[in-house]
């Protein structure tokens, strides 16, 4: 008997898309299984697919054909979030104004009728136990490609910031500190990558460098270049059940972190090992001044957070996926 056939029903076609669908799949594929993913699903998947994996399947005509398919109860359905969406702050406007209570309410329903629900971390799985207890936490992965690759060599020293819109509530806190140690530190430049903040307007903006989104994950990997990352959270509900996926990119770009002591980075970032953890707002400066005047420290953190990344990678971590999708013919799919 062949390996199961597997269809990823992916939300978006970016990050979230990339880590929780692409990825796992691509590899299940490489090494022999056979896999298909999409923002849409073809005919074939409905009468097909072994496995089923619908990603935040929330809006109203992918609901209808969700609970039809779990009805039919042919293929095994398999509900992935990598998110808190009942929590969203209404400082995320957007997020915040498209998961409607009717949206949830369909999403809720969706989880319930999962015969799996995968997500990232323990917290979001105790947010979703209630409605539906067959839960397997998956924790993001990375491509091993990363763990070697060099990232660009600027001039200056530089610290960096990549990340969405959605984070404007963590950079409220953070910005003001970050910005004064910027301010009496000429020498250091900034990198954000994916938009600024109007919290950050009052940095020196003569140092500030922002480059857009690019094309697709990899693109993006491409782009981080600096030496130290930031990754700030503000202590909140929603934030509890984030994944640790921005400091484990930086790790394996071999860029020590200067993170918030919240949920994610605590578990994930070794402090004066792999980085630092912030837990009072005055110590943004003291760690980047730490970080930044020791060359010796950056390079020592850098090293090991490389090392930590290189157990983090998909290769050596699909049997964690292939659980949750109930394959179970492990020895068939080999690395």
């Amino acid at each position: 008997m062949g390996l199961p056939r597997v269809f990823g029903w992916s939300a978006d076609s970016g990050g979230c898309g990339f880590y929780r669908i692409e990825m796992p799949l691509a590899e299940y594929a490489r090494r022999g299984g056979s896999a298909e993913w999409s923002v849409n699903m073809p005919d074939w998947a409905r009468e097909e697919a072994d496995v089923i994996i619908g990603q935040r399947v929330s809006l109203e005509g992918a609901s209808n054909l969700w609970q039809k398919l779990c009805l039919k109860g042919r293929a095994l359905m398999v509900l992935e979030l990598d998110d808190d969406l009942w929590n969203i702050d209404p400082s995320n406007r957007t997020a915040y104004e498209t998961f409607s209570p009717e949206m949830l309410g369909r999403l809720s329903r969706n989880v319930a009728s999962a015969d799996v629900v995968t997500v990232t971390t323990e917290a979001l799985a105790e947010v979703i136990r209630p409605m539906n207890s067959n839960v397997v936490v998956v924790p993001n992965r990375i491509p091993a490609w990363l763990v070697e690759h060099q990232k660009p060599v600027v001039d200056n020293l530089t610290v960096g910031w990549a990340g969405s819109g959605s984070h404007q509530m963590d950079w409220e806190d953070a910005a003001p500190q970050i910005g004064r140690f910027l301010k009496r530190n000429p020498h250091l430049h900034t990198h954000v990558i994916g938009g600024a903040f109007r919290s950050m307007t009052a940095w020196p903006l003569d140092r500030v460098r922002v480059t857009n989104w690019a094309a697709s994950v990899e693109d993006y990997y491409r782009l981080i270049d600096f030496d130290i990352g930031l990754a700030p959270l503000r202590p909140h509900v929603f934030n509890r059940s984030k994944s640790y996926i921005k400091a484990l990119e930086y790790a394996a770009l071999g860029i020590p972190a200067v993170a918030s002591a919240v949920g994610p980075y605590e578990a994930f970032i070794k402090p004066e090992e792999t980085g630092f953890l912030v837990r009072h707002e005055h110590e943004w400066g003291s760690r980047l001044r730490a970080l930044t005047g020791d060359t010796h420290m950056r390079t020592e953190m850098g090293r090991n957070a490389r090392q930590l990344a290189a157990e983090h990678t998909i290769e050596g971590n699909l049997e964690s996926w292939l659980g949750a999708w109930q394959v179970n013919v492990l020895e068939s799919v080999t690395a």
